[in-house]
């Protein structure tokens, strides 16, 4: 290998996976120098995409051409200070392959970052795009997607905060001096790779009729872009999440589909499962990507239904059920959300329940079970769930000025910070001792 032009080892290195880029760079100095390097991000995550989007086999059927992992935000359940923390999980289909629970203090590897919020009303994770991760910071009243980091580098950058100005709102919602923004909110976030842009898509309603539309594109110089209004109310009280899929962001709008084009920045009304369409007034409904199709689920709080969005060679597009599940016996309640996640190589779903515990659906046995422990038995609540894949994407090679997070701040000692320091102590490309991550009685 000593003897391998350079540019070869960079070909050879930037078509692994990126936690195993981590262990190359063990091997001696002259790899360390070739990864480091600003074009080797880009390779790598150009063969990532290839894995993850690649060219059509002929085959439509749902499936994975890459495994995605696991990546957790969870509030610690400390009586005296919570504390949200990011957890990177890996690919739950170790554990299935080999009939393994999924052990959440044996699997969660902490994730160096910047603090959360503390909000417990709102959500933290708003998506993952090809490595980089955007997330909710709260401040003067509104939950605002301004958080974009890469957890492999501990790379971050804050966006600029929304400013609203109270005369162009409702003097109802002014509060205290604030402009009370909680359910005005929605946001996407995600990545154009013909142009090799990310973007954060940003909407605020003052009105309660019409959003304003904002777009950040990540090292444009550019700011917040004001690009008109929607007519459609996305906004919800957790933030109006809007789910990436085919270079698009994705939201449910009562019996229909709004998505947003992230190339050319138009929005436009999808066509809906005719299962969405005659949904019930107490069914759910939700978006996910699993693979590399944008799926609608339904819940009656009976069973979930999982539509796949499908396109014809001659790019007309049909919605087609792939997953019919009956979840009540298995699950033994029907209060609780049990939310798709994530789609492994093998075809099994993977679902969060009561953002606490992990099922995984086999549509070839038709059998769904449970494969992990209750969150809160490793003194973690509210667990949020998403997809995601490790990349070098860099923010500062973006042109953002953005910081690498080294330091945890220091603030008040409580028992569960012992725990969280055991965890601190590794990365992801570090084994380590989670024995002590359960707290004793």
């Amino acid at each position: 290998m000593e003897s391998l032009p350079s540019d070869m080892i960079q070909a050879i290195v930037s078509r692994v996976p990126a936690e195993s880029v981590l262990q190359c760079k063990l091997v001696c100095r002259k790899w360390v120098t070739l990864i480091r390097e600003s074009n080797f991000a880009k390779m790598h995550l150009g063969h990532q995409l290839n894995h993850l989007q690649g060219g059509d086999d002929g085959n439509d059927n749902l499936a994975a051409k890459m495994e995605p992992c696991l990546f957790f935000a969870g509030r610690t359940n400390d009586p005296i200070v919570y504390k949200t923390l990011l957890f990177h999980g890996g690919q739950p289909s170790d554990k299935i392959s080999v009939d393994e629970k999924y052990v959440y203090n044996q699997n969660l590897k902490r994730i160096y970052h910047p603090p959360m919020h503390e909000e417990p009303m709102c959500r933290h994770l708003v998506g993952s795009s090809n490595g980089l991760v955007c997330t909710f910071q709260i401040h003067h009243s509104i939950i605002d997607p301004i958080y974009i980091g890469n957890p492999l580098t501990r790379e971050y950058v804050y966006l600029p905060q929304l400013v609203v100005q109270k005369e162009d709102v409702d003097p109802v919602l002014i509060e205290e001096g604030k402009v009370d923004m909680y359910g005005r909110i929605a946001c996407g976030f995600g990545y154009v790779r013909s142009t090799n842009e990310y973007k954060v898509v940003r909407i605020h309603y003052l009105d309660g009729k019409e959003g304003n539309v904002q777009v950040y594109t990540l090292g444009s110089g550019c700011g917040w872009r004001a690009i008109g209004k929607v007519p459609y109310a996305l906004a919800t009280m957790s933030g109006g999440i809007g789910t990436y899929a085919n270079e698009a962001i994705y939201w449910t709008c009562r019996n229909f589909v709004v998505a947003f084009d992230l190339d050319d920045e138009e929005f436009r009304k999808q066509s809906a499962p005719p299962r969405m369409e005659k949904r019930g007034k107490g069914d759910r409904c939700g978006i996910v990507g699993l693979g590399s199709h944008l799926c609608v689920y339904i819940d009656n709080k009976l069973r979930v239904e999982i539509w796949s969005l499908m396109r014809s060679s001659d790019s007309k597009e049909t919605w087609r059920k792939e997953f019919d599940i009956d979840y009540e016996s298995v699950v033994g309640t029907r209060t609780r959300k049990l939310q798709p996640v994530l789609l492994t190589i093998k075809g099994e779903i993977i679902l969060l329940f009561a953002e606490s515990v992990l099922y995984c659906y086999d549509p070839k046995t038709t059998v769904l079970k449970m494969i992990s422990n209750q969150a809160s038995a490793d003194c973690l609540e509210a667990v949020e769930a998403i997809s995601h894949v490790n990349t070098f994407a860099s923010l500062e090679a973006m042109g953002e000025k953005s910081k690498k997070y080294t330091v945890r701040p220091c603030g008040v000692r409580t028992p569960l910070d012992n725990v969280i320091d055991d965890i601190g102590r590794g990365s992801l490309d570090e084994e380590i001792d989670t024995k002590y991550f359960r707290l004793g009685s």
